[in-house]
């Protein structure tokens, strides 16, 4: 095996990130005095867009500024990556430092929590809770007062977006970018996810221009396309071992949606907001978070043998 006094294998390094992320939620105890990587880039691509993003500059202008700073921001994340793995490699039990940071960029066990905590408190019709409880998970999409207009099945209907797009973006996208291109894509798709997910929430509280964030749109949906389309093949599977769930509108609904996985579980739950329902939407959830359980299993085993497959040449 290579490394030094230990095992540096990607596959070791991302079950062991993995266990620890599924225990802790991030290394909780670690981020008092070690900053989450998402934190860093976040305050990196606060600091390029004041420097660059000149609200009196051409539009051309502003494409060009911005996509500078996601460039530069891109290389520096992949250095240190590949710092980072390279250190792991040589020095005696150094690949902890690996593992950590794998689990840093994780964020999957924090939303399952909030996840839960939602899901209570609609069953309890407690919609103050819900709200400021789902509000984290899918503040890229709506705003504060953009959740209080919605009714009961919008409110359960979001919790299922809310639901996907932790697993997409919280889980499976870092994990598929960590087997296929290791510690350095890991580090260059967080930088992407952070700087997109920075202004679309920026835009959604005050509206203006687009210019400057255009190359980081264009990124993100580059490194989400693949992970996004084998989480809705993962969710409609999974629907073969939940009672009570739509194989075929699943199916179906996953090629309608502009998010396939978001469609998948929601065709999964057979969500109709149409008209109002007497639903009891904690069970709904509670199914669909069975299936978001079931696809994860699937998407370790899919993962690791990619990461096999990869080294196998």
């Amino acid at each position: 095996m290579p490394g030094v006094y230990g095992s540096a294998e990607p596959l070791f390094l991302l079950l062991f990130a993995l266990g620890i992320e599924a225990l802790y939620g991030g290394v909780f105890f670690l981020e008092k005095w070690l900053p989450k990587p998402r934190r860093l880039l976040a305050g990196i691509i606060v600091r390029f867009d004041r420097l660059l993003n000149d609200s009196t500059s051409s539009s051309s202008i502003a494409v060009v500024t911005g996509g500078l700073s996601a460039i530069v921001l891109i290389f520096l994340a992949a250095l240190v990556g590949f710092g980072i793995s390279l250190i792991s490699l040589n020095a005696p039990f150094l690949w902890l430092i690996e593992v950590f940071m794998i689990a840093l960029c994780l964020d999957y066990r924090n939303q399952q929590v909030r996840m839960r905590k939602v899901r209570k408190a609609l069953a309890l019709k407690s919609y103050i809770t819900v709200r400021g409880e789902l509000y984290p998970l899918v503040s890229s999409l709506f705003r504060v007062r953009d959740l209080e207009k919605l009714s009961e099945s919008q409110l359960a209907a979001a919790c299922v977006g809310g639901m996907a797009r932790g697993f997409v973006e919280g889980f499976l996208t870092p994990v598929f970018w960590y087997a296929i291109l290791g510690l350095p894509g890991l580090f260059v798709q967080q930088a992407v996810y952070q700087g997109a997910l920075f202004y679309k929430q920026r835009y959604l509280q005050a509206p203006q221009e687009k210019h400057f964030s255009q190359m980081y749109f264009i990124l993100e949906r580059i490194f989400i396309v693949v992970p996004d389309a084998l989480a809705a093949l993962m969710f409609i599977v999974s629907t073969l071992f939940i009672p009570k769930t739509s194989f075929s509108q699943s199916f179906i609904r996953c090629w309608r949606g502009k998010h396939m996985a978001d469609a998948a579980l929601g065709g999964a739950l057979q969500l109709d907001l149409s008209q109002p329902s007497p639903t009891n939407w904690r069970q709904e959830l509670e199914r669909g978070n069975m299936i978001v359980l079931i696809a994860g299993i699937m998407a370790v085993g899919l993962i690791a043998g990619a990461i096999l497959v990869r080294f196998a040449f």
